[in-house]
């Protein structure tokens, strides 16, 4: 059985779907890297805070148990509450 040690930032919305996923190695430590990773604008960023949506750090185990079922259009959560997946390029040092 494989060890995952990579950490993921997961983006969610307010509804609680993970619409986005990055390695942190690719975007940095903190929620605001991967904020920023995801929207690019300030005024975005603090619109979408104000809104409820969150940026968290899990591992590989609680990647594939909140996120996969998110990103491949199997979970429960309300219908049209999420933006579609969003994908972003991981940098040539990213080592997966």
């Amino acid at each position: 059985m494989k060890t995952f040690t990579h950490k993921f930032w997961i983006r969610i919305n307010p509804a609680g779907c993970v619409t986005g996923s990055v390695l942190e190695d690719a975007v940095g430590p903190l929620a605001e890297d991967a904020h920023k990773e995801f929207t690019t604008r300030i005024a975005d960023r603090r619109r979408e805070a104000r809104e409820g949506w969150k940026h968290e750090l899990v591992d590989h185990a609680e990647w594939v148990r909140r996120a996969e079922p998110c990103i491949s259009g199997r979970c429960t959560h309300v219908a049209g509450s999420s933006k579609k997946v969003q994908n972003v390029p991981l940098s040539e040092s990213a080592n997966v």
